[in-house]
């Protein structure tokens, strides 16, 4: 199975839209997940991929009034193999940021989300972890991928140490927990840090592997965005069941230099065993 998940950063341009299809369409794929798709924009990617099987986070809206804002992005799973939906979590903040579906002949399920920022969003991140997790941990025991943007984590060591948004790193490299002041009033330190290393850290406990992490270890230092300062963050993740084979997981940083997107697509091959 090859598959790539890519935060198409809300384009609506033609010619963009365009060049995010084409580009999707070169690299011979079994499933695309998307992020930051919008209302005007997911119509040019059912029609692109018309004869493809296209499951929209935005179709399980009933009032899209709602879809605004900091409402207005969707995700899209488009298969080549028939693909049926399951049930959002509507307990979550923003349930349109999360979109699960099960592809019945290849017995495992897909699931991607879009985490909102902390920076902009302050607890509601923290409530999109904690609920995430929940649900894939009454789902332990099916197989199951799990892709999106998570905006997160902050920083990841050579030693595998993981650094999130719940932490801060002094001068002298010293790790603590910490959390933006905007939002002390609303959410610790130590629950904003335990909400993100549910996912980023503890994915094994919901029986999934880091794709990217199981083939390329922690001195491979890729990123998929970055800061007006060049920092790189790991910030688009595709997690798998443990029992497959990996042939390669990379970051193709060309679609986000050529500006169709401010991220990079991450694109993971293997073979279920």
């Amino acid at each position: 199975m090859k598959i790539i998940t890519w935060n198409l950063n809300s384009r609506t341009n033609l010619e963009t839209l365009n060049n995010q299809c084409n580009y999707l369409k070169s690299q011979n794929l079994d499933v695309i997940t998307l992020q930051e798709v919008t209302l005007n924009s997911q119509d040019f990617f059912k029609d692109y991929f018309e004869n493809w099987n296209i499951l929209s986070s935005f179709d399980f809206v009933s009032d899209k009034s709602v879809l605004v804002k900091k409402r207005k992005y969707g995700q899209l799973i488009i298969s080549k193999n028939p693909i049926t939906p399951i049930e959002p979590v509507s307990s979550m903040p923003f349930p349109e940021r999360l979109l699960s579906g099960h592809i019945k002949n290849k017995n495992i399920e897909i699931h991607t989300t879009h985490v909102p920022p902390g920076s902009s969003n302050g607890v509601i991140k923290v409530q999109h972890f904690e609920k995430l997790y929940e649900f894939l941990a009454n789902r332990k025991d099916v197989q199951k991928i799990l892709t999106g943007d998570f905006n997160s984590p902050k920083l990841e060591r050579e030693t595998g140490e993981i650094i999130t948004w719940g932490q801060k790193v002094s001068s002298s490299g010293k790790v603590r927990i910490a959390v933006n002041p905007k939002w002390k009033n609303e959410c610790s330190g130590e629950r904003w840090d335990s909400a993100e290393r549910s996912i980023i850290q503890n994915h094994k406990d919901l029986g999934l592997v880091d794709i990217f992490r199981e083939k390329n270890g922690y001195v491979d230092n890729s990123g998929s965005w970055f800061t007006n300062k060049g920092i790189a963050r790991r910030y688009d993740h595709v997690f798998g069941p443990k029992n497959i084979s990996i042939l390669e997981s990379y970051y193709d940083q060309k679609p986000r230099e050529q500006k169709y997107s401010d991220h990079s697509p991450l694109v993971a091959e293997f073979n279920i065993l």
